[in-house]
């Protein structure tokens, strides 16, 4: 073996490698082996009652079970070697399923291989073992400085009641209770501006949260974000939000700057890639990961599209339309998503719990109308006529979580979140197929329920979405690091009695709530995924896809995935 391959073990991890002023990197994903074996692996870690259940993997096991060989990351590595690579920059991932370099300025220009060279040439010429290519140009690093943080992030909603405390007295959470763990962590993450203030921060905790440890949150890559930016204020939330709801647990904020076009368009879904494949090489992973943004999936963008065609429009018209929108289309295409999906997964084997937003659009829009002409009012008709699923919560390897709000103000009536002409993200994904563990409450769910919208406006057979809820009066941004808080604190229980993270959590979710009805999830029995349109999924006595099993009742979560109830003792556990 070559001394160059003798260190393909080094993991690439944290914030991708860094371009400099003038110089490019290139991103060659290699083909993935032996997914249909590695998903099966995956499904067995996570379902209760299998002989593998939480028996989660390492990154040496995941790279040898879907890592590219010996000969094709060489083979990969002389090509890029070939077209003017910086022999010296070349980073294999630890997964070893991505080959990484950079491209200096002057060999670039000297050698005429890539600057001002497209992407479909490259592709053209690329070797087999190669998915696709991706092209990354200066980072931009955004860190902002205290000063210009002061008045950056949203202001915490508590007209109607919402605050902190009256949110856990609704679910039953005691007030004082802390993380006592030190290894327990979770993490929040978004691309370009995303960031926190400590000055809102502190402000937080004095008004809303005065047992929020400031010293166990923190950055966990140089790009901090900045003020003003489209995603500092979900940055700001996120944070508040699982730092109050996981109380002392270690909350790391992350953010993968890697590109300068991150925020609103297609830049978004490679750094999401990035960022997750990078993760999962990670020697040290935290248990739980919210993602609170995203936008409409790949495959709703092209029905929306396709329909456009119909009536006469092109699909480079509709296109470029819809990247004038604020996070509408932010992913290249449903194979983009397919590899989303595996870094997912990768994650769940490796005993990661993520959580998503479920979208603030009801079920029919990423957040509201599309705005801005004739070509708006086309999509706004198309949209309204078919349910558009957002990703990356419609991904069958996350837990979906949707909004619920407290009707006329009183925390024991739960009902469906709506508000400014959006509401809970609901319904099927048109790309992924449904699992085999929603089967019974979605089947029932749609042959018992009055009021649905058309069936072909949807796809039944798809992934169905959220999967549970909480309170989400600043959209569901507000849901997903709140819950997955909540989940931190089950696990912390679960490391001091010595069991395993959770991991990827939602078969359990579901088990839970069909064989145990309103113990761990309090169903939400009032509204409609219809927003501004006028047709939606009603809410149900179940499962539901406006507020999926419901809100969250503390003792029930306690009881059913604070403990493993197979071993004796195990009730034992304080709520």
């Amino acid at each position: 073996m070559s001394s160059w391959l003798a260190i393909l073990a080094l993991a690439v991890f944290g914030v991708a490698v860094a371009v400099q002023p003038g110089e490019h990197a290139l991103v060659l994903h290699l083909k993935q082996h032996n997914l249909k074996n590695f998903e099966r692996r995956f499904w067995n870690i996570a379902t209760p009652g299998h002989a593998n259940y939480l028996q989660h993997l390492s990154t040496a096991e995941v790279a040898s079970e879907i890592g590219a060989t010996n000969a094709e990351i060489e083979l990969a590595r002389s090509w890029l070697l070939s077209i003017g690579a910086d022999e010296t920059s070349i980073e294999v991932s630890a997964l070893r399923d991505s080959v990484t370099a950079i491209f200096k300025a002057a060999a670039a220009v000297e050698r005429s291989q890539t600057h001002g060279v497209s992407l479909s040439v490259l592709a053209s010429q690329k070797p087999a073992c190669v998915e696709f290519i991706v092209r990354r140009d200066t980072m931009i690093n955004d860190a902002a400085h205290e000063a210009s943080q002061v008045g950056a992030s949203k202001e915490f909603n508590t007209l109607g009641g919402y605050t902190v405390s009256n949110i856990k007295k609704a679910y039953g959470i005691p007030l004082d209770l802390q993380a006592s763990n030190s290894t327990t962590s979770q993490m929040v993450w978004g691309p370009g501006t995303f960031g926190y203030s400590t000055w809102q921060l502190r402000l937080f905790k004095a008004s809303q949260c005065p047992k929020l440890n400031m010293q166990k949150v923190k950055f966990d890559t140089p790009y901090h974000g900045s003020a003003g930016g489209d995603n500092f204020g979900e940055g700001n939330l996120d944070t508040q939000m699982i730092a109050a709801f996981g109380l002392n647990v270690e909350t790391l904020v992350s953010n993968t700057n890697t590109s300068a076009s991150t925020e609103e368009g297609y830049g978004f879904g490679q750094t999401m890639l990035d960022f997750l494949t990078q993760l999962a090489a990670r020697p040290k992973l935290p248990h739980v990961l919210s993602l609170s943004l995203g936008s409409l999936s790949a495959a709703s963008c092209d029905k929306l599209c396709d329909e456009a065609a119909k009536l006469g429009h092109s699909r480079e018209e509709c296109d470029s339309f819809l990247q004038t929108q604020r996070q509408v289309c932010m992913f290249l295409s449903k194979e983009q998503v397919q590899r989303i999906d595996t870094a997912l997964q990768v994650l769940g084997a490796r005993g990661v719990s993520v959580f998503g937003s479920s979208g603030d659009g009801g079920s029919h829009f990423s957040f509201g109308r599309f705005q801005g002409g004739a070509m708006a009012d086309v999509l706004n008709k198309i949209s309204c006529e078919f349910q558009m699923p957002v990703y990356p919560t419609t991904s069958a390897y996350i837990v979906s979580v949707g909004g619920t709000m407290w009707k006329d103000g009183d925390s024991s009536k739960p009902i469906t979140w709506s508000g400014s002409g959006g509401g809970s993200g609901a319904g099927f994904s048109w790309q992924m197929d449904r699992p085999t563990h929603q089967d019974k409450a979605v089947e029932a769910y749609l042959a018992t329920t009055l009021g649905l919208p058309p069936n072909n406006s949807f796809n039944a057979k798809g992934r169905a979405f959220p999967d549970i809820s909480s309170v989400a009066v600043m959209g569901t941004s507000q849901s997903s690091p709140m819950t997955a808080g909540i989940f931190s604190l089950l696990i912390d229980k679960r490391l001091n009695a010595g069991l395993p993270p959770l991991g990827f959590v939602a078969p359990t979710i579901w088990k839970v709530a069909q064989e145990h009805p309103g113990e761990a999830f309090e169903s939400i029995l009032e509204g409609n995924s219809k927003t501004s349109c006028d047709n939606g999924f009603p809410s149900a006595a179940g499962w539901d896809p406006n507020t999926g099993w419901g809100r969250p009742v503390w003792a029930g979560l306690v009881k059913h995935f604070a403990a493993d109830l197979t071993e004796q003792g195990a009730s034992e556990i304080v709520v």
